[in-house]
C-alpha cells in the first residue's frame, strides 16, 4: 500500500474516529505491516506508530484481534530501535483489550512482550511477573513455543536483576526441555545468550564462551533488525568470554563478525555496540590510552542508552584499573553508581506517572483520542482533572522494586518483610499508636530500595569492601531517599526517612550525614535495629549467618554507640520473646506479608513450573 493511501486512512480516522475507517485502516495494516516494519524509511515507522496510537485510544477497536496484533507488532518494533519506553502504553492497551475480552492467545503474547519491554526499560521484577503469566497461559493453551518464549524472557529479567545463578538454572532447564524442538530455536538462543552473560558476570568464562557460541550458531544469519541486535549482543558476550580465556584467535573472529554485522545494518545502537567491543579488545591488548580516549568520547553517545552507558563506564573502570590509575577507576566507579541511581530514580518516576495515568484514564475514550491527535499535531490540549491515586498502587510498585534490590543478597526476597515486621513490632513495644506502628512496618520494607543503584560487583563481593568501595556503597542511602521522593504521597515520607538514615549511629559515626543521638529520626533508629538483627542472623555473600545468641550479644555490645540504648533493651526483650514463641517458625512469622507480593508469588510459581520439568542430571550443562 502506498504511504499516501495510508495517510488518507489516518486522516479519515481523525475526522470520524471509531468509524468504519478504523476497521479499514487495521485490515490494510495487517496486510502491509510486515513490509513496513522492515522498511529503512523512518517515515514508514512513524506512520505505523501513529496508527497504533489511534488504535490504542479507540474506545471500541475493531476487528479486535487484528487491532491487538497491530499494537503488539508495532510495540515490539520499538525494542531494536531503543525506544521501548515509548511503546509501553501500546502493550498495556493490548493487555487490557485481551483481558477484558477473554482472548487468551492474545493475552499470552501481550504478556510475553510486556515482560521483555519491562526488563528493557529497567523494571525486571515486572518482567519476571509477566513472563510467568505468559508461561502459565501458554501451558494452558498447549503452546510449547509460548512456554519457551516466556522462559527465554524470564532469563533476561533474572539476569538484569543480577540473579546470575538463577539465570543459569532457568536457562539450563529451558534448553534441556526445548532444545530438540526446532520451532523454539530462537528462544533457546536467547536463553543461551542470557546464560552466557550470567556466567560471564560470575567469571565462569568457559561456560560463558560455550553458551555464547551455541547461541550465535543457533541464531544463524539474522533476517531483521531485532535479529541483528540479538546476534551482536551474543557475539559481544562471546568476545568478552574469549578475553577472559585469553583466546586471541577467537577474539579476532568475534570482533570481525561484530564489525560485519554493524556494517550490514546501519543503526546508532549497533555502532555503539561495535565501538564498545573494539574498546574492550583494546583494554585487553594493553592499548589503554586508545581505549580510554574512545570510551570517554563514547560517553556522549551511550548516555541515552542505559545498558550501553553502564557497559561504557564499566570498561572505563577496568581500563583505569589495568593502568594502575586507582583514582581514575574510583572516579568512574562513582559515576557508575551515580548513573545507576539516577536511572532508578527516572525509572521509578516513569512507573509512578504511568500508574497515575492509568488511574486517570482506565479506559481511553474519544476525549483522550482527540488529545492524542492534538499531541501528534502539536496543538495544546486541555488538562485532565486530577484523580487521587490509591496509596496501595504506589506501595505495590515500590515494594516490588525494594524486593528486587535485595535479591542479589537475599535469595528468597524476604529480608524486607522481616525487617518491616520487626520494626512495626518494636514500635508497638515502645508504646507508639497502632496506626504509626502499621506505617513503620510498611515504610521499613523499603529501607534498602537504594541498592537498586549499586553495582553487582559491590553487593555480591565476598569478603570485606575496601575503604573506597565502602564509600561508594554508602550511596545507597541517598539513592533510596531520591527514589522515594518521586512519590508525592505523604505515606512515603516515613520510608524516605528510613532509607536515608537507617545507617546513622547513636554516637555520630554513621552515614550519610553523621547524625548523632536524638537527631536521628526515631523511625530510622527503630528500623536500624530490625535491619542489623536480620542481616546478622542470615547469610550474605560476605558472611555466614550468626546465631540468635551471637546477634543479641553484638547488639548489646554496641548499645550506646551504634544503637539507641533506650530502644535496645526493649528490642532484645521483644526478639527473645518472639524466638521462644515461634521457634523454628520465627522467620516465616516475620515474613508472612511477603506471601501477598505478586512478584514473590510469580517467582515461587516459576520455580514450581521449573520443578515440574525433568530435573538436570550432574554434568548435564548444555
Amino acid at each position: 500500500m502506498e504511504r499516501q493511501a495510508l495517510i488518507g486512512l489516518l486522516d479519515a480516522c481523525v475526522t470520524e474516529f471509531d468509524s468504519d475507517g478504523l476497521a479499514d485502516l487495521v485490515r490494510q495494516l495487517r496486510v502491509d505491516i510486515a513490509g513496513m516494519l522492515k522498511s529503512p524509511n523512518d517515515e514508514d515507522f512513524k506512520l505505523l506508530v501513529q496508527s497504533a496510537r489511534l488504535i490504542a485510544f479507540s474506545q471500541h477497536p475493531e476487528p479486535l484481534q487484528d487491532c491487538i496484533s497491530v499494537l503488539l507488532d508495532v510495540a515490539a518494533a520499538h525494542i531494536p530501535r531503543g525506544k521501548s519506553i515509548e511503546a509501553i502504553p501500546m502493550v498495556e492497551r493490548a493487555l487490557d483489550l485481551a483481558t477484558d475480552n477473554g482472548l487468551k492467545p492474545e493475552l499470552r503474547r501481550a504478556s510475553s512482550i510486556y515482560a521483555l519491554m519491562s526488563t528493557d526499560v529497567g523494571i525486571p521484577a515486572r518482567g519476571v511477573e509477566y513472563a510467568l503469566k505468559a508461561a502459565v497461559l501458554a501451558h494452558e493453551l498447549g503452546d510449547q513455543m509460548g512456554v519457551a518464549a516466556a522462559f527465554g524472557n524470564m532469563t533476561a529479567a533474572l539476569y538484569t536483576m543480577g540473579l546470575y545463578r538463577e539465570t543459569i538454572s532457568v536457562a539450563l532447564r529451558l534448553i534441556k526441555r526445548f532444545k530438540a524442538d526446532a520451532r523454539c530455536a530462537s528462544f533457546i538462543a536467547i536463553a543461551r545468550t542470557n546464560m552466557a552473560s550470567a556466567a560471564l558476570a560470575l567469571q565462569h568464562y568457559s561456560l560463558a564462551a560455550e553458551s555464547a557460541r551455541e547461541a550465535c550458531e543457533k541464531m544463524g544469519l539474522p533476517r531483521d533488525a531485532h535479529g541483528v541486535l540479538n546476534r551482536v549482543i551474543g557475539e559481544g558476550t562471546w568476545l568478552k568470554s574469549a578475553i577472559g580465556l585469553r583466546e586471541d584467535a577467537t577474539i579476532d573472529e568475534r570482533l570481525a563478525m561484530i564489525r560485519s554485522l554493524s556494517d550490514a545494518f546501519k543503526s546508532p545502537r549497533l555502532q555503539m555496540n561495535r565501538a564498545l567491543a573494539e574498546a574492550a579488545v583494546e583494554v585487553y591488548s594493553g592499548s589503554l590510552m586508545v581505549a580510554v580516549a574512545k570510551l570517554l568520547e563514547m560517553l556522549k553517545h551511550t548516555r541515552s542508552h542505559p545498558g550501553l552507558y553502564r557497559d561504557n563506564l564499566v570498561l572505563l573502570v577496568k581500563a583505569y584499573e589495568k593502568g594502575h590509575d586507582h583514582a581514575g577507576a574510583l572516579l568512574y566507579l562513582g559515576e557508575l553508581v551515580e548513573f545507576l541511581g539516577k536511572s532508578q530514580v527516572t525509572a521509578v518516576r516513569g512507573k509512578l506517572e504511568a500508574i497515575r495515568e492509568r488511574v486517570q484514564t482506565p479506559m481511553p475514550g474519544k476525549d483522550d483520542v482527540r488529545a492524542v491527535i492534538m499531541a501528534i499535531q502539536k496543538v495544546p490540549g486541555s488538562q485532565k482533572e486530577e484523580i487521587e491515586v490509591p496509596e496501595q498502587l504506589y506501595r505495590d510498585a515500590l515494594e516490588r522494586l525494594a524486593v528486587a534490590a535485595e535479591l542479589r543478597e537475599d535469595a528468597f526476597g524476604r529480608h524486607a518483610y522481616r525487617v518491616g515486621k520487626l520494626a512495626g513490632l518494636l514500635a508497638n513495644a515502645l508504646g507508639f499508636g497502632h496506626k504509626f506502628c502499621q506505617d513503620v512496618e510498611l515504610a521499613a520494607r523499603l529501607h534498602d530500595i537504594g541498592k537498586l543503584g549499586i553495582p553487582d560487583g559491590l553487593l555480591m563481593k565476598p569478603g570485606r569492601l575496601t575503604e573506597a568501595e565502602f564509600i561508594v556503597m554508602q550511596k545507597h542511602t541517598t539513592i533510596g531517599a531520591q527514589i522515594l521522593q518521586q512519590c508525592s504521597h505523604p505515606a512515603f515520607r516515613l520510608a524516605e526517612q528510613i532509607a536515608l538514615h537507617h545507617h546513622e549511629k547513636w554516637d555520630g559515626s554513621g552515614y550519610p550525614r553523621g547524625l548523632k543521638g536524638d537527631n536521628i529520626p526515631e523511625v530510622a533508629r527503630i528500623a536500624a535495629l530490625a535491619d542489623v538483627y536480620d542481616a546478622l542472623t542470615h547469610a550474605r555473600a560476605y558472611k555466614h549467618a550468626w546465631t540468635h545468641e551471637e546477634a543479641v550479644l553484638e547488639i548489646e555490645r554496641t548499645s550506646g554507640t551504634h544503637f539507641d540504648p533506650r530502644m535496645v533493651t526493649t528490642f532484645l526483650s521483644l526478639v527473645n520473646h518472639l524466638r521462644r514463641s515461634h521457634g523454628d517458625g520465627f522467620d516465616d512469622y516475620l515474613a508472612e506479608a511477603g506471601k501477598d507480593s505478586t512478584f514473590i508469588q510469580a517467582r515461587d510459581k516459576m520455580h514450581e513450573m521449573l520443578n515440574e520439568m525433568e530435573p538436570l542430571q550432574p554434568g548435564e550443562l548444555l
